[in-house]
């Protein structure tokens, strides 16, 4: 080292140095006190000094984790589960968070998965098809913080003591999805009643309470409107919903069931297709499926709703990309399909073949297609992409209601193969978007 102004110290060096960090030049400028110095440092000063011998001040948790020896660490391990505390749930995020949580956006955005989660995680995990994850280098000690995220539905809750060096495991029921908004994070849902598929009834089967299901101005997270199907006192109609593209930017998620959809509504489609280029996502499903074969841009040619080609049991699920095969394992997991394959009950013909950026899920034979999805906008890049369409053309709760007063119409019973299927693609359509061409990767 070359002095230009004055002796150095060892303190003056360390200064220049770790004001440098990882930039790689020879030249540092340090004031110590009252005092200003500048000189050249030489390759034995790197040597000697380096910024990375130096420990960062340990923030929050971060100050909990154990130095453990050998091939011992701290983990914490679990099964996440739907809200009703029973069904283990696929792709869903869990983490310490060493941080405060942020609120979400309480309408309809185009949000990156990294912008999704907030809470600066220390550790996180993403769970296989068994619900099951594993925390690697977990904090230490009493009541550590722990985060279940899917999409926007979110609960925090606080595991009672993690051991140092072993794994913790958390009681089964305990990670789970919030019932109610007093729980956790609920996203805000549309649903069109529809007299075959009252999707509000598989919602309330999976664990989401009584309480969240209102008419709009009510204060729950799942608002009704009125078509075919089941009613609440005071709920507007399905066109009252597509035909306000305000009040659509409210919802993160849009129900339409069987014969649900703005039909001879030019307008009503419009805004449906506005509203998942803007970040929003449908459920779509039989009947309604003029929303994408009559819709706009280019959601027509993402079937072939001309040539649907005939149906027979069972069902293949396509396993041919990472999700599909997440799909089978799960539904195999639950008892509802077997070997790739499920019965369905009914069900139509109603699109044949898909083209991209089209993903199927279910198919029959080569040319009927029984469920598939897509993300939007379908002209930009995968990366911009921030809204979602499933459609299927089964009906999904057949037998679930008697058609009347919601929730009294509703039928409880075990969940059919096919509202597993739903069960899957709620929570895989509430998600942040990634491609469909890889695993899903921790934002």
């Amino acid at each position: 080292m070359r002095e230009t102004k004055m002796n150095t110290t060892t303190s003056v060096i360390l200064t220049c140095l770790l004001s440098m960090g990882t930039v790689c030049s020879s030249s540092c400028s340090a004031r110590i006190g009252a005092e200003d110095y500048e000189f050249d440092l030489g390759v034995e000063d790197f040597a000697r000094y380096r910024p990375r011998d130096f420990a960062i001040p340990c923030v929050g948790l971060a100050c909990q984790k154990p130095k453990c020896g050998g091939s011992n660490t701290t983990t914490l391990s679990g099964t996440v589960f739907a809200p009703n505390g029973q069904d283990p749930l696929y792709n869903v995020l869990v983490f310490v968070p060493n941080g405060e949580l942020r609120p979400f956006d309480d309408g309809v955005a185009c949000e990156t998965c990294e912008k999704s989660v907030s809470g600066n995680p220390l550790t996180a995990a993403l769970t296989d098809t068994k619900g099951r994850f594993v925390l690697k280098d977990m904090p230490a000690g009493a009541n550590i913080p722990l985060v279940i995220q899917i999409g926007r539905f979110r609960r925090k809750i606080t595991i009672p003591a993690v051991g140092e060096c072993v794994d913790t495991h958390v009681t089964d029921g305990d990670a789970r999805l919030p019932r109610n908004s007093t729980e956790g994070d609920i996203p805000r849902i549309a649903i069109v009643t529809s007299t075959y598929d009252p999707t509000e009834c598989i919602l309330n089967a999976i664990g989401i309470d009584t309480s969240e299901f209102t008419i709009p101005s009510g204060p729950g997270r799942i608002h009704i409107y009125h078509g075919s199907g089941n009613n609440i006192a005071g709920a507007p109609t399905g066109n009252d919903l597509w035909g306000n593209p305000a009040t659509l930017k409210k919802y993160q998620l849009v129900a339409l069931p069987c014969s649900s959809y703005p039909s001879g509504m030019d307008a009503g489609v419009q805004n449906l297709f506005d509203y998942a280029n803007t970040g929003g996502r449908l459920f779509i499903t039989d009947l309604s499926y003029p929303v994408i074969a009559q819709g706009k841009g280019d959601w027509p040619s993402t079937g072939n709703f001309s040539s649907p080609g005939g149906f027979a049991n069972p069902a293949s699920i396509d396993t041919s990309f990472p999700k599909g095969k997440a799909l089978s394992e799960w539904l195999e997991g639950l008892g509802a399909a077997t070997g790739g394959n499920l019965s369905l009950s009914e069900t139509y013909s109603r699109v044949g073949q898909i083209k991209p950026p089209a993903q199927r899920w279910l198919y029959s034979g080569a040319t009927n297609t029984q469920s598939y999805t897509f993300n939007t906008p379908t002209t930009v890049a995968e990366k911009d992409q921030c809204g979602r369409v499933y459609y299927s053309s089964f009906h999904i709760g057949s037998g679930r209601s008697s058609t009347g007063t919601f929730p009294s119409a509703c039928h409880m019973k075990a969940l059919t193969p096919q509202e597993r299927v739903l069960e899957f693609m709620l929570f895989d359509l509430t998600s942040c978007v990634q491609s469909d061409a890889v695993p899903p990767v921790i934002p």
